[in-house]
Parts: structure tokens; sequence; C-alpha cells
């Protein structure tokens, strides 16, 4: 990636001032930057080093082609874009805040924006481990355009027994509120220390126009979610562009969740993925790329 388009990024940044002031006040250490590079090496995976709280480490982050990815047979559960722009988008599922535009840059509620539960997720086994998965589609601009990739820059994922999404509204600031924080790709919301970046037009048979094709999907292990209730809400937040800006002539980035099925399979492969359509029915300092697993 270019150092005039990460400059470009962090001017065009839209994340919420609290966000960034909370940032600012945290020690020039926790500054040290780290990369899952999910272009350079494709197909490919990789996972973030362990030391932060909640601790990253045990996810894994991958490529994955579904073809046709899209919204018809992908049935998303989050779908948002941000501005014409460009710089950063951001938004968290929930069936509240619509219908239509809802919450931050959150789209199409509460058909493809919607609210989440536990019980809902699939159990993937994935070489002896346990797995919830979720799966991205990006549409950012295709092959030839350098806009085409972009930055998965924080996940974080909570439960809770009770609807919170209106506590947290548009205020990103509000986000740990959601309930019990049972994923952070971030150790501290607001930073964006340990990220992906993804070719939104990459497939295995060349390239796509950057939609119809999902990109990344990520395992969260399911024991992160101990004492949760299968009829507990599960909220999913993402924020997209702070290092690798999105296209603001591109479309929405849409994710969707495994469910109801017991296993899947493994990503890389065109054709075992195509089962994946069955899912339907139920600032910047140093920087250190992860080597592919």
């Amino acid at each position: 990636m270019g150092l005039r388009r990460a400059l470009g990024s962090l001017l065009t940044s839209r994340v919420l001032p609290s966000l960034a002031v909370a940032a600012a006040l945290l020690p020039a250490a926790s500054a040290v930057a780290t990369e899952i590079d999910l272009v350079t090496t494709y197909p490919s995976s990789g996972t973030f080093p362990a030391g932060t709280y909640p601790d990253p480490s045990g996810a894994i982050y991958s490529t994955i082609d579904t073809i046709p990815a899209g919204t018809g047979v992908f049935d998303p559960f989050l779908t948002y874009q941000g501005p014409s722009s460009g710089g950063t988008e951001q938004g968290f599922n929930t069936s509240q805040g619509g219908p239509g535009q809802g919450f931050m840059d959150d789209k199409r509620v509460d058909q493809w924006t919607h609210d989440l539960h536990v019980g809902d997720l699939a159990v993937i086994n994935k070489d002896g481990k346990l797995y919830y998965a979720f799966e991205l589609d990006a549409n950012e601009t295709g092959s030839g355009n350098a806009n085409r990739t972009l930055s998965i820059d924080d996940i974080r994922i909570y439960t809770s027994p009770t609807d919170t999404a209106n506590s947290v509204g548009d205020d990103a600031s509000k986000v740990d509120s959601l309930g019990t924080l049972r994923y952070a790709q971030n150790a501290v919301l607001g930073t964006t220390e340990n990220w992906v970046l993804i070719d939104a037009s990459r497939h295995e048979g060349g390239h796509t126009s950057g939609s119809g094709s999902s990109d990344m999907i990520l395992y969260v292990p399911v024991a992160l979610f101990a004492g949760s209730s299968p009829s507990d809400y599960l909220y999913f937040y993402t924020l997209n562009g702070a290092h690798d800006p999105i296209d603001g002539h591109a479309g929405f980035e849409e994710w969707r969740a495994v469910v109801n099925v017991e296993t899947v399979p493994d990503t890389g492969n065109t054709l075992a993925l195509l089962g994946l359509g069955l899912l339907g029915l139920g600032c910047f300092a140093h920087r250190k790329t992860v080597k592919s697993a």
C-alpha cells in the first residue's frame, strides 16, 4: 500500500472524535501495528500475536472464495457503507435504527442488517478446535483499480441477554456498552494497531468486479463465549478503512454468520465453498506482517 494512500486514510477518517481522543491518550508503545496481509499471498490466513486482552491470537483470518456471494444467497446480518468521500466506515448489527439507514453506516435495516443470537451460530470443527465463523463480502472497486484493497481495522463481538443497541446508537465511543466483550481485534476501542488487508476483487479464478465473491472469513473460538446463553443477542461491530481507506464510489460491505451447519469446507477451495450457499437457510508506527499460515 502506498504512503500517499495511507496518509489519505488518516486525513479522511470518520472515526468519531471521541475515539480519536481516546487513542491519542494511549502510551506510544501501543502504536506498534501488526498487519495480517491477505493480499500479497493468496490464498492465505493469519493470526494476531498473543499479548493483548481480550487475547486475539486464537482467532483466524482467512481468504475465502464463495461464489456467488450476492445478497440473495449470502444472507447477511450486517450491511454497511461509508461516505462517498471515502475514508472509514463502521457499523454493528441490530434490527434497531431503521428502516433502511440505521445507526452509524448501517444499511438495509432490518432485512439485511438485523439481530443475531448466539444460538443461531453453527459450531465449526476446524483442525480439532471449535469456532464460530463470520464471512465478509466486501464491495470495493474491482481489478485494475488501486482502491480494490481495504483494511479491516477492528472487529469486536459482544453478547447480551437484552437488546442494548439503542444505548449505543450512532455513538461509536459507546460500543463497549453493548454487552460482554467476547472478542476484540484490538484491546482498546478506538485503536487500530491490529489490522487486516484484503483485496475485494481477488478470487481463485482471477478477479471480480468487487462484488459477487466473498473475501474473508473470521473464525472465533467458541471458548470465548463461555457463559453465554443461546438466546443472548450477539453484536458484531466492525471498522474499515483506517489504514487503507474505502472507495467512496464502491458499494456496501456485508457480513454473514455461518449458521445451521456442522462443518465448513476448507478456505481457498472454490467448488467446495459453493456449499456455503446453504447458509441462507437458517498512529501509524512500526509495522510487521504476520506470515501466512
